[in-house]
């Protein structure tokens, strides 16, 4: 195959993941909700934003603290798949972003509607959740 081709097959299929990756924030917010849904506590705090993970992990350490030798994971501090979701997701929409912040729309077939708001790590984005 030639330099050419080649490049085309790799522009390709960049171009048809892009969309679900954690490099967009759509994507990201696509992969938080698959990760909550099957309940996977690790991959839903590896998803979350440096202030979210910030203050999970100080609740993790006062914990610790408090309990003596009880060592609590910093995910055991999220309370995922426990219950049924309140309304089954059909899609996402950007409502905003600039260089290091995004607010996406989660909605439902029905009109539900729920706000994520993200934060650039890296490349990546991640889900800063609310009430910390």
């Amino acid at each position: 195959m030639s330099r050419a081709a080649l490049s085309l097959v790799f522009l390709l299929l960049a171009g048809c993941s892009g969309g679900d990756g954690p490099e967009n924030p759509e994507g990201a917010a696509r992969l938080f909700i698959a990760a909550a849904r099957t309940g996977d506590r690790g991959s839903v705090f590896q998803r979350l934003g440096p202030a979210t993970r910030a203050h999970i992990e100080a609740l993790q350490s006062t914990s610790h603290r408090l309990s003596g030798r009880m060592m609590m994971k910093a995910e055991d501090f999220l309370s995922v798949g426990w219950a049924p979701p309140a309304w089954e997701p059909a899609g996402t929409r950007l409502l905003r972003r600039d260089r290091d912040s995004a607010e996406v729309e989660v909605y439902s077939a029905t009109g539900d509607r729920h706000a994520l708001m993200l934060a650039r790590e890296g490349r990546e984005w991640k889900i800063e959740l609310p009430g910390r």
